[in-house]
């Protein structure tokens, strides 16, 4: 890590929260750039993210507001007729889903709160956000997968997949951050947000970012939609250059993505997809050993600190 002590001059940006790490040192370890071509490159780089993560917050509001639609009382009774009450039935474990896949979402209510006919009569209207889940995964191919999960632990999520062999009976979601996260107390303007540190995906998916935006119905919170966008896609989307090496990072200093280059030059552990050996149960979130503000090395460590330090002041 030697060849990092003297490299200071580097190029920070930060988009959603996440900042972008430029490597581009003449002089540094063994790759030699021009600075002024390569934070132009960088720039575009950018700039592009931010326009796609910026369009995806915007998409999962306005899904908030569909949603939102379902809940109300005429638009219920409007729809009533059209309830498809016979596409779901009730597991041995307590769990309400839908067993086949009919080209819609799938469906996973868990019996932690126990599955009554309101809780049924919540699955019947909110099916017809279908559409709307097929359309943003269609629309914006980085967006893995969408869902909308309701305060009674109940999710759908589109596209359709085994959950009785995915998902565990009694599992609370509102415990977990891409519900949580959009609730009153962490998000008081009850706006679209993003869950920024990369967690793992209880839908199967890996390693994950999300879009997730607040449903209020008369003041009170019934469910939260997302979008997912996972590591694995956006290494692919944005990484994937030869002639320049970027590291984006979270608030915190964990890394959520980083190419073969530079998982060397930090001494990183290769980052690879979760292993699912059983089901999730909870939040779980890279270690330590990913996150540079917290490195072994005092050379990483320095310069992730230096790094965030100009992003506090290109922020005030």
């Amino acid at each position: 890590m030697r060849q990092l002590q003297n490299c200071r001059n580097t190029t920070t940006y930060v988009l959603l929260l996440i900042a972008i790490l430029s490597l581009f040192v003449t002089g540094c370890g063994e790759k030699k750039h021009s600075t002024t071509k390569e934070r132009a490159l960088l720039s575009l780089t950018a700039m592009r993210i931010n326009d796609d993560f910026s369009k995806i917050n915007q998409e999962v509001a306005g899904l908030a507001d569909v949603i939102g639609e379902l809940y109300q009382p005429e638009v219920i009774e409007m729809n009533r007729p059209n309830f498809n009450i016979d596409n779901y039935q009730l597991a041995d474990n307590g769990v309400y889903y839908k067993p086949q896949n009919d080209g819609g979402s799938a469906v996973f209510v868990s019996g932690a709160i126990e599955v009554d006919e309101a809780v049924k009569e919540i699955v019947y209207f909110t099916e017809f956000m279908d559409s709307k889940l097929i359309e943003l995964t269609k629309t914006y191919p980085e967006v893995v997968q969408a869902y909308y999960n309701d305060k009674n632990s109940y999710n759908r999520i589109y596209p359709y997949f085994d959950v009785l062999a995915q998902y565990g009976a009694k599992m609370v979601i509102p415990d977990f951050n891409f519900y949580y996260l959009a609730d009153e107390k962490h998000n008081p303007a009850k706006k679209s947000v993003w869950v920024n540190e990369p967690y793992v995906d209880p839908a199967g998916r890996g390693w994950m970012v999300s879009a997730i935006a607040p449903v209020y119905v008369n003041d009170i919170l019934v469910g939260v939609p997302g979008l997912d966008v996972t590591i694995s896609t956006i290494t692919d989307r944005y990484l994937t250059k030869d002639d320049y090496d970027i590291v984006i990072l979270d608030e915190n200093g964990t890394v959520v993505a980083i190419n073969d280059y530079l998982t060397g030059v930090f001494s990183l552990p290769p980052l690879k997809d979760h292993k699912y050996l059983e089901t999730i149960r909870a939040d779980t979130y890279k270690s330590d050993n990913y996150n540079l503000l917290k490195s072994r090395s005092e050379a990483v460590r320095n310069l992730a600190t230096a790094i965030y330090s100009d992003i506090d002041h290109d922020l005030t």
